[in-house]
């Protein structure tokens, strides 16, 4: 009875992640694809602090979908055996994951900041909110964090028990600042940080129509405001959930096959719903931003539609070049 119990999870998850967590990924795959290309595009987004942390931070996250996520979202679908590259599947792979996700949130916790001081009415508080001081902040927290991970690539080395597609610490006081000093400190404190300067910041984008700044100025901080404010809201709904469940599993020492099999499943649709973490920017840039639809709409759509127009030249030249050869 026990035996058909776990393998119907075992089956369910790998449905699953079959027909759910793998749609997901190319869906969160395309939208890091098309923030990056979006931002990097215009000329208006290139010279704004703000959107240079969001650049970044769908950087972070697109690295991390494909060096990390891929694998994870392979490993819960088909039965794929990573002992013999657990060197980088365990090692190298967490190197990344703990440098990206910890830097995308860093981004886009620096974006709300930097958004609070330009939407701030105090003018000397304005002056931090500049394109050179986002390069310099990038620079330290890449440094600061890729420094900080290195000591997962060292006592990440195994397979979880609990989510055989992820992996565990070696070592057990390592494996308590994880729990505690990461999964449920760290990555919870920087959102809740952002969350404030987020309120703060849609406080300031309100009276920016009674100031006195340049008319396309104050619709592109309303626009950073709103997608900012929004970005973080999703963060905390897809990511709270992996952590909550995360945590407690990982210190659940219950070892009952039956309850292993249970928290196989429960962690991968975790797994799944924190995908999106990574990988929604541009769909909710694009839902809760007219202007930045249009932008899209120009960068995707225009731009490469007036260049095939441009490269439409008569059949005859062609002949005549092809011909002089």
């Amino acid at each position: 009875m026990n035996t058909e119990y776990i393998s119907s999870l075992y089956y369910i998850r790998t449905q699953f992640a079959l027909y759910v967590s793998i749609p997901i990924y190319f869906i969160s795959f395309i939208s890091e694809l098309f923030s990056i290309i979006v931002l990097l595009s215009l000329k208006t987004f290139r010279q704004s602090s703000c959107a240079f942390y969001l650049l970044f931070m769908s950087i972070f996250n697109f690295i991390r979908l494909i060096f990390s996520t891929s694998f994870v979202v392979i490993s819960m679908a088909f039965p794929v055996d990573w002992t013999s590259a657990i060197v980088y599947y365990c090692s190298i792979r967490n190197l990344v994951v703990a440098t990206c996700v910890i830097s995308a949130v860093t981004m886009l916790c620096l974006a709300i900041i930097d958004q609070y001081l330009a939407t701030c009415s105090r003018p000397q508080w304005q002056q931090w909110s500049t394109i050179r001081l986002a390069h310099r902040l990038t620079i330290i927290v890449s440094i600061l964090w890729t420094i900080h991970a290195i000591s997962y690539m060292i006592f990440f080395r195994q397979l979880s028990l609990i989510n055989t597609a992820i992996c565990a610490s070696s070592d057990p006081i390592f494996f308590q600042y994880h729990i505690y000093g990461y999964v449920l400190t760290l990555s919870n404190l920087i959102p809740f940080v952002a969350i404030i300067f987020g309120i703060l910041s849609y406080r300031n984008a309100r009276t920016l129509t009674t100031r006195i700044n340049p008319l396309v100025r104050r619709e592109l901080d309303k626009q950073l405001t709103i997608m900012v404010l929004v970005e973080i809201c999703v963060y905390v709904c897809t990511y709270f959930p992996y952590s909550i469940t995360s945590g407690f599993l990982s210190l659940n020492t219950n070892r009952d096959p039956v309850v292993l099999a249970q928290m196989n499943l429960i962690n991968a649709v975790t797994l799944t719903v924190n995908i999106l973490t990574n990988g929604n920017s541009f769909y909710t840039y694009i839902c809760v931003s007219k202007r930045f639809r249009r932008q899209a709409k120009y960068v995707l759509i225009d731009i490469h539609r007036n260049f095939c127009r441009k490269n439409q030249i008569n059949p005859d030249i062609h002949v005549v070049t092809e011909n002089q050869y």
